[in-house]
């Protein structure tokens, strides 16, 4: 009971405080914060203050804001929306926009003066819109040297925002046109200036630009962020190219100088007797001029033996035979043989290509061959008065048979048949030299001239004849043969 009493009596005497001094209590702070996306007729404010009996404190009026007194309590509504974001990307926003004052007054019943508070009121800027971009620069780029980096374009001259206050854009370079390669090797953008630079030298016929970034140029996709928005804007990119390269031979369904396309020798296999287009590994080839586009291309070609070059033509990109090696030989290969092709091709600014090699392989057919085969014989003949051995050779020919190519032989089989032809040919000469040693002895024999003996009595022994005396005769007898010459020993 005693609580109760208490409570009644501290809550009587705060409201008769309340109606003696009303302006002692400021139930608004001196800041009040309030979205810019705030729209017309929104609380922007409500006080903690709910035991108010009645509304002792008034805003001066304008068209901003109002204060009312609403439920025992002060509540502050906006009455105008404020946009600190302007119209157009490329105007400058509005100074003093972002806050504003009021004075709030409070009149006092004893006859002093009134009491008076300034509020201000703080408009925060909210990031709406994405950046704008109008039409960037054309970037031209020369095949060259320059000093690197080299300053190309300044890109927030092209990127605005229509929040205010103005936000800071982050350009970046995310791909390149529609191969999303990344040309961060060749350009930069410095965050801070959004200068644009070139970080490395233009080769033209680099692969880098041919086969990736384009022949003639491309589109840098630049993007420019401000928190939580991006715009994205191709930037066109012209190469300037200097005629500097000579041609390159491809495949002819290539329309650049990249990856798999490039040539440089091919092989075809053909029979002697074939004529018309040559087979060939890719079919048709071609020259382009990594530096001219549309290409003018001369072809220049070497047929090597020399021979053969009015045979082969090249045309449409093919290697034709306008005869099948076998007529215009004349048949006169007799084994495979390869005529090779050198092709050169001249651009417009006189340089020459490195060289294709085409390889004809030809392959000529078996021929047909007589072959004689000769067998040797050897024959004893023995002749009277002498004994006399002959070595008589016949030769016996084999009548003509048709044959495949001879099979090949290698060196120890051919040194074998020389050896064995050697060997015949000794024999033969040694038995002809015997045979002539035995007829000029012979002859030697039978002309030898006969010669006469005397065969007297002579005196032997104190002066006695042989013949007991008897007078001396002469007489003559042949020259005796030796027993052994009759038989030819």
């Amino acid at each position: 009971m005693k609580g109760i009493i208490t409570f009644v009596l501290f809550y009587y005497i705060k409201t008769i405080v309340a109606q003696v001094e009303p302006c002692q209590h400021f139930p608004i702070p001196d800041n009040i914060y309030f979205n810019e996306t705030s729209v017309a007729g929104s609380t922007i404010f409500v006080s903690n203050e709910t035991n108010s009996t009645k509304q002792d404190w008034i805003m001066s009026i304008n068209s901003q804001v109002e204060l009312t007194f609403v439920n025992q309590t002060y509540q502050i509504t906006l009455l105008t929306a404020v946009d600190l974001d302007v119209t157009n990307p490329s105007d400058n926003c509005v100074s003093g926009l972002g806050q504003f004052g009021h004075t709030v007054t409070c009149t006092r019943t004893d006859g002093k003066e009134p009491v008076t508070k300034q509020v201000t009121f703080h408009v925060l800027p909210e990031n709406e819109y994405p950046p704008d971009v109008d039409a960037v620069p054309r970037i031209v780029i020369s095949e060259g040297n320059v000093s690197l980096p080299y300053y190309l374009a300044g890109l927030l001259d092209y990127f605005k925002d229509r929040d205010c206050p103005k936000e800071h854009l982050v350009l970046n370079i995310t791909k390149y046109s529609s191969t999303e390669r990344d040309a961060s090797q060749y350009f930069m953008i410095n965050i801070t200036t959004g200068y644009l630079y070139q970080m490395k030298h233009f080769d033209y016929e680099d692969k880098t630009i041919q086969c990736g970034m384009g022949k003639g140029g491309g589109f840098l996709n630049v993007t420019a962020e401000d928190g939580p928005h991006t715009t994205s804007k191709p930037l066109e990119v012209t190469f300037v190219d200097v005629d500097d390269t000579p041609p390159v031979f491809v495949k002819s369904e290539c329309s650049s100088t990249c990856y798999s396309c490039p040539v440089s020798a091919i092989i075809a296999n053909v029979e002697y007797a074939y004529q018309g287009t040559m087979v060939t590994d890719p079919p048709s080839i071609k020259a382009l001029d990594p530096d001219t586009d549309p290409t003018n291309i001369t072809y220049n070609m070497e047929v090597y033996p020399e021979k053969y070059r009015d045979n082969v033509l090249f045309e449409n990109g093919t290697f034709v035979l306008l005869q099948s090696f076998a007529n215009f030989s004349g048949y006169e290969e007799e084994s495979d043989f390869t005529v090779t092709v050198t092709m050169q091709a001249t651009g417009s600014n006189g340089q020459m290509s490195d060289n294709l090699t085409l390889s004809i392989n030809v392959k000529v057919p078996p021929t047909t061959t007589t072959t004689t085969t000769t067998t040797t014989t050897t024959t004893t003949t023995t002749t009277t008065p002498s004994t006399t051995t002959q070595e008589v050779t016949t030769s016996t020919t084999a009548p003509p048979t048709t044959t495949t190519p001879a099979p090949e032989r290698d060196a120890n089989s051919d040194s074998s048949d020389d050896n064995k032809i050697l060997i015949i040919v000794l024999a033969v000469i040694g038995g002809v030299v015997v045979l002539i040693l035995i007829v000029v002895v012979y002859k030697v024999r039978n002309k030898q001239p006969q010669q006469k003996y005397n065969l007297k009595d002579t005196k032997e022994f104190n002066g006695t004849a042989a013949n007991g005396g008897a007078p001396e005769k002469e007489m003559t007898a042949d020259n005796p043969v030796f027993d052994g010459d009759k038989d030819g020993v």
